[in-house]
């Protein structure tokens, strides 16, 4: 037993040195000589782009090493203690709704542990929004998938994605100008969208939809002609 745990403690340490290996090796991928950047500031920018760089591992290792062990204390106390989490927590600095965000996050870390450093970047809001009432895992899982940080995206994909699919469809009548196939087959798609081809449909939506509100304020202003028109038939009928 004793020889397995310091075997666990030397491959942690194997592991430290690697990446501190790594990091001092570390060279920048940015572009200098396309902006024209003097050596003397590359070198400099390129050290604190390396500082930058193994600070933002460390956070996002203590992040996760941090939700995983509330949720461990959780597990743990609340099957018999459950006031005790409560007042532990509060004991160590926490109040509730900072641990209400790391258990969130901490079951995304759980749920999806090959997405461990795009969860560990993605702000309290943004991780509340996807771990919300109703959002499923396999939504939670194409958002992951798909690097989708921003809350308003989160909201409206994770809304399109979760919807159930029972909206009124366009009727299909015989139209001159406009046909509701292209419309009725997105609603009808809509469950099986992945992110990219939501986001797809989203983009030629909102453009048809520019389209359309020319077109109707061009529509408009011909009516008024006719009105105008009939107007002035009116008064000289007068």
């Amino acid at each position: 037993m004793k020889n397995n745990v310091l075997g666990r403690i030397q491959s942690k340490v194997n592991v430290i040195k690697t990446e501190e290996k790594q990091l001092a090796e570390y060279l920048s991928q940015f572009d200098f000589e396309s902006f024209e950047i003097p050596e003397t500031d590359k070198r400099f920018i390129e050290e604190r782009e390396a500082v930058f760089v193994k600070n933002g591992r460390l956070y996002s290792d203590s992040l996760y090493e941090m939700c995983i062990a509330l949720q461990e204390v959780k597990d743990r106390l609340t099957n018999n203690h459950e006031a005790s989490f409560m007042a532990w927590y509060n004991h160590i600095g926490l109040n509730k709704d900072k641990v209400s965000f790391l258990l969130k996050r901490a079951q995304l870390y759980l749920d999806f542990p090959e997405q461990k450093a795009f969860i560990s970047s993605l702000s309290d809001l943004a991780v509340r929004t996807m771990t919300a009432k109703g959002v499923l895992p396999d939504v939670q899982k194409a958002l992951l998938e798909s690097k989708v940080a921003a809350v308003k995206d989160i909201k409206e994909i994770a809304r399109a994605l979760g919807e159930d699919n029972t909206q009124l469809t366009v009727p299909q009548q015989e139209f001159k100008y406009f046909s509701p196939k292209p419309i009725n087959k997105i609603q009808k798609d809509i469950k099986n969208m992945s992110v990219e081809e939501l986001m797809k449909a989203k983009r030629e939506l909102e453009y048809y939809k520019k389209l359309m509100t020319t077109v109707i304020k061009e529509l408009e202003v011909k009516e008024k002609e006719y009105e105008n028109k009939d107007n002035l038939k009116l008064v000289e009928v007068e």
